[in-house]
């Protein structure tokens, strides 16, 4: 009789066609990390967030997106929206694409995007674009007047994102693999230039 197929007998064919092992994990959530965001502002918390993501992109199969934002430059005294230093953008974007074939190095598919404008917005913009399966970003410890005047990314990703957020504290730790590779080559790849030390600012938290 050619019933209504059951819940377990749809999820194993749906299993079989994504080529899921029999008698693998299949809880919706573990499969649902298609898309997996990393938000890159090259502080010391950013070798923790790379490694997060590879972690969770091999555990899940999904891939990763590096971004990060250049905000622009402090505006003093000037009727003028401030500009993003194109020097920075331009050191950034390459310290970048070092991390995403450093990650494609290691068996991930990963792609990187970087964007010029205020940090908050730029960031919420990108994934409501992207609508990922999860976030993960950096907390950094800094002080009330440094949330009231620049504000906090951390806080306002979580309050306004609709999807998880992983947030990795700031905590001092050894460059992991990843940030030592990407260093490596960042340097044999500036021969000739003089780059100096990472421009911009990093993420608020």
């Amino acid at each position: 009789m050619g019933g209504k197929k059951t819940q377990p007998e749809e999820i194993e064919k749906r299993n079989e066609s994504q080529g899921v092992p029999q008698g693998a994990t299949t809880h919706p959530l573990l499969q649902a990390m298609k898309t997996i965001l990393a938000l890159i502002d090259f502080s010391d918390v950013s070798a923790k967030i790379l490694d997060h993501a590879e972690e969770h992109a091999k555990a899940f199969g999904g891939d990763v997106v590096l971004i990060h934002v250049v905000p622009p430059e402090p505006l003093v005294v000037d009727f003028e929206p401030p500009a993003v230093p194109p020097d920075v953008f331009k050191t950034r974007q390459k310290e970048l694409f070092v991390m995403r074939d450093t990650l494609i190095e290691h068996g991930v598919q990963a792609t990187a995007q970087l964007y010029g404008g205020l940090l908050l917005e730029t960031v919420l913009d990108q994934i409501a674009s992207l609508d990922p399966d999860v976030i993960i970003m950096g907390s950094h410890g800094h002080g009330a007047l440094y949330h009231l005047i620049v504000g906090s990314v951390t806080e306002g990703v979580i309050k306004h994102a609709s999807r998880p957020v992983l947030v990795i504290p700031s905590v001092p730790v050894p460059k992991t693999h990843l940030v030592k590779a990407a260093v490596k080559k960042a340097r044999r790849g500036a021969m000739g230039e003089a780059i100096g030390v990472l421009g911009g600012m990093p993420l608020p938290p």
